[in-house]
């Protein structure tokens, strides 16, 4: 019934038209392909409405009338069936939203997602029947739709990032992005959604941990794109996966599967929920944006999300997760991973790359490479274009900022290694200058550390070995184990014994020569300035 009456209503609106475009009843019973009779009865009509008005009485020539054709799916003329009326009306609320319905449509939102999110109260099959009227399932192309990929339970978790907005840090006035993070199980298509103000490794991974323990088990694969924090060299056949991200993955138990470049349909799952997701924050306020309130915005909505029939199963994925998919997931490890950082940089041409403040050596031909440094408390591992090229012990010493193996060390290098008559010299100014030594010596920089270990022992010809002890052991206290340090607090140990023998004098000579007589210090600088 609706459904001709819409066709009734959009051919009397071309009937209308053509004539108002100046073709004859003949002309137009050619376009429409209706009868002659019906065409010159909504003639009639239209002249009845003042749509349209006679040129010349008897030429049967017609132009615009004084009242405008009402858009569609207004009738043109009065309907008195009740039931059209409804439809009518449930249409008109509809192109209240059409703009809104084909900029979702142009930017491949599905049907099903639309009408979950237009939030109206009608029918679905009532809202498809409009797409349908307003040629937008034209637009949906369901050739290029993904086929779907049947996935056994606790087989698969799809990962995906989402920007949702800039926003300017009230603390510090810079710009931030503010990114989403989402997880859909393959099975159940439970999903799970974190904000993120960084999309750097450590946050990733610790993101995957969250995911983790809320699913309280791991799946035996972990599906994504190739962003660098998880695969270094994208290829169809053979990706070469980040060191740090396999060592997670097997910390974890299970497969790493990157997907082939420019390929995102075999995670359609995943991927369809992105502009789903950006729906969902369509409604926060991002000028007030909290990390917290973000979070707790997007988990109200999530949670009707895995509350709600699927449109594939029919079922609540929360359900099908509880019942069909936890039981299947592996169990979580007993340990937790420990988070590595992880960092690109370039090796030095002095063979050294660069860590937290540190440096560690690896081989002369990788000089300018770049590098891949990963590290956690105790080792440091250092990869080049997937090869691991070193592992050291974490260097926590704070006097020591390089290391280097002996078969990395040139030949003066290895000459040099032996430091014990530097350190039986030092002793014998004290205990305090040795250690210091012993501090220089341990940074490993070569020649500048013996030129600072030679300036240090050198001092004995211009200063006593007492101070130079002293001073050797505040600079130690400091942190400060460098010559101008040393330097430095030997000029204040002998301005504070000017100053006492100074004031020694002056009591002296006070007590024996009475108490206006100046001190012989005195004299002595006025004859100075006189020669």
């Amino acid at each position: 019934m609706r459904k001709k009456l819409w066709e009734k209503i959009r051919v009397d609106k071309k009937i209308i038209e053509h004539f108002i475009d100046g073709k004859s009843a003949n002309q137009i019973q050619k376009i429409i392909q209706k009868g002659k009779g019906y065409i010159l009865s909504v003639r009639d009509k239209a002249i009845e409405y003042n749509y349209i008005e006679e040129i010349i009485p008897g030429e049967k020539k017609y132009k615009a009338g004084i009242k405008r054709l009402p858009p569609f799916p207004e009738s043109p003329f009065a309907i008195i069936d009740t039931k059209s009326e409804k439809a009518l009306e449930t249409d008109q609320y509809l192109e209240k939203e059409k703009a809104w319905i084909a900029e979702r449509i142009q930017a491949d939102w599905s049907p099903q997602t639309i009408f979950e999110e237009i939030r109206t109260p009608i029918a679905r099959s009532t809202f498809y029947r409009y797409l349908h009227r307003n040629n937008f399932m034209k637009s949906v192309d369901l050739k290029k739709a993904p086929m779907e990929i049947i996935r056994s339970a606790g087989e698969c978790l799809q990962v995906d990032w989402a920007k949702l907005s800039d926003v300017i840090d009230k603390t510090t006035g810079k710009k931030k992005t503010i990114s989403v993070f989402i997880g859909v199980l393959g099975f159940s298509r439970y999903q799970m959604v974190r904000v993120v103000e960084s999309l750097n490794f450590a946050a990733t991974i610790e993101v995957l941990q969250s995911m983790f323990s809320e699913l309280g088990g791991v799946p035996r694969k972990v599906t994504s794109d190739n962003p660098k924090v998880f695969v270094t060299t994208a290829s169809k056949h053979e990706p070469r996966c980040n060191p740090g991200y396999e060592r997670f993955a097997s910390h974890y138990g299970f497969t790493i599967e990157a997907l082939p470049p420019s390929d995102p349909e075999s995670k359609g799952k995943v991927e369809r929920n992105v502009q789903y997701i950006r729906r969902l924050f369509e409604s926060y306020d991002f000028e007030n944006y909290n990390m917290e309130t973000a979070q707790e915005h997007i988990d109200k909505k999530n949670e009707l999300a895995n509350l709600r029939k699927h449109g594939t199963h029919l079922q609540k994925p929360l359900e099908v997760f509880l019942n069909k998919e936890a039981p299947e997931l592996k169990r979580l490890p007993g340990l937790a991973y420990e988070t590595e950082t992880m960092i690109y940089t370039k090796v030095r041409q002095d063979g050294y790359v660069h860590f937290e403040s540190k440096y560690y050596r690896v081989h002369d031909k990788f000089r300018g490479e770049e590098s891949l440094v990963i590290g956690n408390k105790k080792q440091v591992t250092i990869y080049c274009k997937g090869l691991l090229l070193d592992t050291y012990e974490r260097i926590t010493d704070p006097f020591i900022s390089k290391a280097c193996k002996d078969h990395y060390k040139q030949d003066f290098e290895k000459v040099l290694q032996d430091h014990g008559h530097y350190i039986e010299r030092a002793k014998k100014l004290g205990e305090e200058v040795a250690r210091f030594v012993e501090l220089v010596l341990a940074r490993g920089e070569g020649f500048v550390d013996y030129r600072v270990v030679w300036g240090l022992l050198t001092l004995d010809k211009k200063y006593d070995a007492g101070s130079i002890n002293k001073v050797c052991r505040e600079a130690i206290a400091l942190s400060q184990v460098n010559l101008r340090t040393v330097f430095s607090l030997l000029k204040l140990t002998q301005k504070e014994k000017q100053h006492v023998t100074r004031s020694q004098e002056e009591e002296e000579f006070k007590l024996a020569n009475g108490k206006f007589t100046r001190p012989m210090s005195e004299y002595k600088k006025h004859l100075h300035l006189v020669q």
